[in-house]
């Protein structure tokens, strides 16, 4: 299907990062905000959730109503102890919508704190009491822990989880389980799936022992290659849990215009239509190119209108939160963002 063919529904797009690696002047930061007004209008989307530290706000500023912002965590090297109840406050009082996407990577067990440590436990106790929805990104695909298995972009980029030091993908689930079950009304979205979707049962059983757990689509392109071998089992689940999914891309691992609408067709097609498809040659090299074809689901409209925007707004709110430009500017002066405290002191002035 062509983009015009799709259904014309509200979406957002619950994960969408700008990486600081590539913004280093407010030049880099124009031509990124310029790419994502782009994307936005070429790819039919209606609102873009972004995870960018306080560039977000920026971006807040620049397009009022079309971005919502996450606001980054403290570095746990260097916070050793925080006031997460005053941190969070204040982080949404200056114009943040929710938290992260928080990234819980498998790391060597020495240099990472987990999940339910007690250190994060006044993260998750105020946002479940305060109603700050969460993105999370929790483990990675299966085949990284195997040396068998796990494809070289991934040594590359030094995903290889098969040493003794790593913690399990086991190990991490259990974290994660944790504090689902000591913060039942906590309001989180679990990124790419929860790296399950090569367990259809597993994954239901999950969701159905954690009813505040909710999942979303963002590629890793395995994701829609494990579906589509049981499309139809699949599409049942999609039906049944249309509740708990959200519409999401990872946009910000592509790099370019082209790569970037590229995923967001990749899920629409594959949500909306009955087709056998590729992946385009277009796309970002992050998107494997399997030698079988995916197979679309052909979701009904109502499924598809709550995948795309309805359970985003019931979590993170119908509209964006404002910006108040001068705690914005001062919440990055104290974190020592230089660049958002910059262009906020300037729009401030403004």
């Amino acid at each position: 299907m062509k983009f015009s063919e799709f259904a014309d529904l509200p979406i957002v797009d619950c994960h969408v990062h700008i990486h600081p690696s590539r913004i280093s002047s407010e030049d880099d930061l124009e031509d990124e905000a310029e790419t994502l007004k782009e994307l936005i209008k070429g790819g039919y989307l209606t609102q873009i959730y972004i995870s960018a530290g306080a560039l977000g706000l920026y971006l807040k500023i620049k397009y009022p109503g079309l971005f919502y912002a996450g606001c980054p965590l403290p570095n746990p090297e260097t916070s050793k102890k925080v006031n997460w109840n005053r941190y969070l406050n204040l982080m949404m009082e200056a114009g943040f919508d929710g938290v992260g996407e928080i990234v819980s990577k498998p790391a060597p067990r020495g240099e990472r704190v987990p999940l339910d440590d007690p250190y994060y436990e006044g993260l998750w106790s105020t946002c479940e009491s305060r109603g700050y929805a969460v993105l999370c990104h929790v483990a990675d695909p299966e085949e990284f822990w195997d040396e068998r298995l796990i494809p070289n972009w991934a040594k590359e980029r030094g995903w290889a989880y098969y040493g003794d030091d790593y913690p399990s993908k086991e190990e991490l689930y259990s974290e994660m389980e944790n504090v689902l079950d000591d913060h039942p009304k906590l309001k989180i979205v679990l990124c790419h799936f929860y790296f399950m979707s090569a367990n259809l049962e597993g994954l239901s059983r999950f969701l159905d022992s954690h009813k505040n757990a909710n999942l979303d689509l963002a590629l890793g392109i395995e994701l829609i290659h494990n579906i589509s071998k049981r499309r139809d089992d699949w599409r049942t689940f999609f039906i049944r849990y249309c509740d708990r999914i959200l519409f999401g891309t990872d946009i910000g691992v592509s790099r370019t215009l082209q790569q970037h609408l590229d995923r967001v067709w990749l899920i629409r097609n594959f949500l909306e239509s009955d087709e056998e498809f590729y992946t385009p040659s277009t796309a970002d090299w992050l998107l494997t190119r399997y030698s079988e074809p995916f197979r679309g689901l052909n979701l009904p409209n109502h499924v598809l209108k709550k995948i795309y925007s309805t359970n985003f707004r019931r979590l993170w709110g119908a509209e964006p939160r404002s910006v108040k430009v001068d705690l914005a500017a001062s919440v990055c002066e104290e974190t020592d963002d230089k660049l958002a405290t910059s262009l906020l002191k300037t729009m401030r002035g403004l």
